[in-house]
């Protein structure tokens, strides 16, 4: 079982406070590692989902 949705949002927001955070890795996977790292979720390639139910996408936007 992933992340409950209370938990990821007081995360996500503990990292939208930190505003500009560079990426962990390089590449087009970059930005999600990144992300999941700092939400403490590990890095996976199975289809579970991360987030109550949901897989948790990210991209980049310019």
């Amino acid at each position: 079982m992933g992340m409950a949705i209370e938990e990821f949002k007081e995360k996500f927001q503990k990292i939208k406070n930190m505003n500009y955070v560079p990426s962990l890795m390089r590449g087009p996977t970059g930005i999600g590692y990144t992300l999941e790292t700092l939400l403490g979720i590990t890095e996976n390639n199975d289809a579970k989902p991360d987030i109550d139910g949901a897989e948790l996408k990210a991209h980049r936007s310019k």
